[in-house]
């Protein structure tokens, strides 16, 4: 890869994984992740989970551990394997239509669509520095924030919750650590899951159909890795530009300490 090509492809790259919230900024968790899978058998279940729970870890996401299993900590990212994904997101959308993200009625047939073998939806909030976290929907009026500041309306946008739908009729004769790393990818960042493939490699062109290789990846790139962790550890109350820009520093800067392979 030439060197110089590089700062307009990690650009590229942080657009790609970052779609933006009701307030045009980048989501994340700031509470503690409760993951819980679904769909598999028992071992795999606790795989997936266990997995999301370690990336999550790594990159900087408080993780909820309770000692005492008989108070479970509340789940919010929900993992379902099934083989029926858009009766399952039917359902979502007449029962539970806030896990489909900020939305007007009208809007939210389309957004229950099942579109890719492994898709998420995000609820989100937004939080005033100094106030509590308030749900994004229709009913719900946006904090006021800052206005008199050029680097931030003191708002940042937080993950409520998070559903991750596997197809499982499209993962069959895949391996399960690719499978895992792409449901974490799509658990830890909003993620915008465009045609095409991407310039640099990444997790999210797995079972993409504009892009399948031959053999499954090993698992998250470093280019994921490195966005996530840029993304965990910019200010969240800065607006969006700034904290593109600051993950795509954080990529560039680890490319340089730790040759990453294109």
């Amino acid at each position: 890869m030439e060197q110089e090509k590089l700062p307009a492809l990690v650009n590229r790259f942080v657009e790609a994984h970052s779609a933006t919230s009701r307030i045009n900024q980048l989501s994340r968790w700031a509470g503690p992740l409760c993951p819980v899978t679904g769909g598999l058998s028992p071992p795999f279940n606790a795989y997936v989970t266990a997995r999301v729970k370690a990336v999550a870890t790594s990159v900087g996401v408080p993780i909820e551990n309770r000692a005492n299993r008989n108070f479970p900590c509340k789940t919010n990212l929900l993992i379902v394997f099934t083989t029926s994904p858009q009766a399952l997101m039917d359902d979502t959308r007449k029962r539970h239509s806030q896990m489909l993200g900020f939305h007007y009625a009208a809007q939210a047939q389309r957004l229950a669509a099942f579109e890719h073998p492994i898709q998420a939806w995000y609820m989100t909030g937004t939080k005033a520095e100094g106030d509590t976290v308030e749900l994004d929907d229709e009913f719900h009026r946006l904090p006021a924030g800052d206005t008199h500041s050029r680097l931030s309306a003191r708002l940042e946008s937080q993950f409520m919750g998070v559903l991750v739908v596997v197809d499982a009729n499209k993962i069959v004769g895949h391996q399960i650590g690719a499978i895992a790393d792409d449901v974490a990818m799509l658990s830890l960042a909003h993620a915008s899951l465009a045609k095409g493939c991407s310039d640099l490699p990444t997790i999210l062109d797995f079972l993409n159909a504009d892009c399948q290789e031959k053999t499954d990846p090993p698992g998250l790139t470093p280019y994921d890795l490195a966005y996530l962790r840029g993304l965990y550890s910019t200010n969240p109350q800065e607006y969006l530009a700034a904290q593109r820009s600051e993950i795509g520093s954080r990529i560039l800067r680890e490319v340089a300490t730790h040759p990453l392979a294109p």
